[in-house]
């Protein structure tokens, strides 16, 4: 059977080749459109690192590292040093993708069932049905700052829930969870033994100090995933990890040892020097959101068609447009008659929403918001 390669509407595929799954539809327009032509307001992460910020040697660039099996050990001791644990906590892989996958496999098996929040990252719900895995939905609602609530939780959890599957900064909206809310959650979790997956990917883009709070720590039950992607710009590395209890990082690695044997050489040497230099990189991905937010809201207070929730980091906002009901084709219109790119809420269970990026150089991105103003008014009007 051969998969077409057309780009599928939100919610109406399901492979059954080999194994059944939901697949990952979002990453499929997201590939797609990376290098369309037209005003690039679809991103979420910060645009790539310039090496010299990162002092790479050519050393580095070796086809070999000093462990090529579970990861270098300067890495492990640099993440265990970070959060706080023990070596045998820390669990190397490919990107936070990665990092999900052997979580989501390691904890899940056919009829268990998986709370995750939504509007929720779309890989989640695709890796629930990959396990086989009923997911359900726990709602973090605009009215609510998008913070989950705990008693709905706990009314979700039963005797079959293997997991709890959150994100702070959350994805799509950017909320900021503070650390005696996901600790309340996590504690909601913990009274039935659920594990509680926290994935990091955005969290540095906060203030140092001010919320940036890892849920590794505040629970037991918890597995913390994340990877130098968003905030770094570092995505052509493929490196992430989880931070979990060690048995389930023993039971990962059992996983890796199938599908992954090596974690790549040359990753490992530049993840390496990237890690030294991070804090050269960080304060690029805080000053990025705070000079062009003020250019995103200075628009939206221009609309009063459009309510959003205002992000405490990041270079994304999650906006719901009045009076449309779904966005898949303001989004198709606005792509073939505007140029400009964006994503609709239906990726994330949320028609009549859009995730707008503006990490782009000001002048486009003011350029690509008054087309997408164009757009709305077009696609209301007809």
């Amino acid at each position: 059977m051969r998969l077409t390669t057309a780009i599928a509407a939100p919610g109406q595929c399901r492979y059954k080749v080999g194994m059944e799954f939901d697949p990952f539809q979002y990453m499929r327009y997201a590939k797609r459109i990376e290098y369309a032509d037209g005003i690039y307001l679809a991103g979420s992460g910060m645009p790539v690192a310039k090496p010299d910020m990162l002092g790479f040697k050519p050393e580095d660039f070796e086809l070999d590292s000093l462990c090529n099996s579970y990861g270098d050990p300067r890495n492990m001791d640099w993440l265990a040093d970070h959060y706080g644990c023990g070596g045998q906590n820390v669990m190397l892989a490919a990107g936070s993708s990665s990092a999900n996958f052997l979580a989501f496999a390691t904890l899940l098996s056919r009829g268990d069932r998986v709370i995750i929040e939504t509007p929720g990252y779309p890989q989640f719900f695709s890796l629930a049905s990959l396990c086989g895995a009923e997911a359900i939905k726990l709602p973090r609602r605009f009215e609510n700052r998008f913070l989950p609530d705990p008693t709905e939780l706990r009314d979700l959890l039963d005797e079959h829930t293997r997991l709890v599957v959150l994100t702070n900064l959350h994805n799509p909206s950017m909320a900021h969870m503070p650390a005696d809310h996901l600790k309340q959650l996590i504690g909601v979790a913990a009274e039935r033994e659920v594990p509680v997956l926290v994935d990091e990917v955005y969290l540095d883009h906060l203030v140092p100090g001010q919320g940036d709070v890892s849920a590794w720590g505040l629970g037991k039950n918890v597995i913390v995933t994340n990877s130098l992607t968003k905030v770094y710009g570092l995505s052509g590395l493929r490196f992430g990890w989880a931070i979990a209890p060690s048995g389930m990082v023993s039971r990962m690695l059992d996983l890796a040892d199938v599908v992954d044997p090596q974690v790549v050489p040359m990753t490992q040497n530049l993840a390496h020097r990237a890690l030294q230099n991070l804090g050269r990189l960080r304060p690029l991905a805080r000053r990025l959101h705070e000079a062009h937010w003020p250019i995103m809201h200075e628009w939206l207070e221009t609309r009063s068609d459009i309510e959003y929730h205002k992000p405490e980091g990041g270079v994304t906002v999650w906006m719901r447009i009045k009076g449309i009901s779904e966005t898949g084709n303001l989004a198709t219109v606005l792509r073939n008659e505007f140029a400009t790119l964006v994503v609709p809420g239906e990726y994330f269970q949320s028609p009549g929403w859009l995730r707008v990026g503006y990490r782009i150089e000001p002048t486009a991105l003011r350029e690509g918001l008054a087309r997408l103003g164009k757009a709305i008014d077009g696609f209301r009007t007809h």
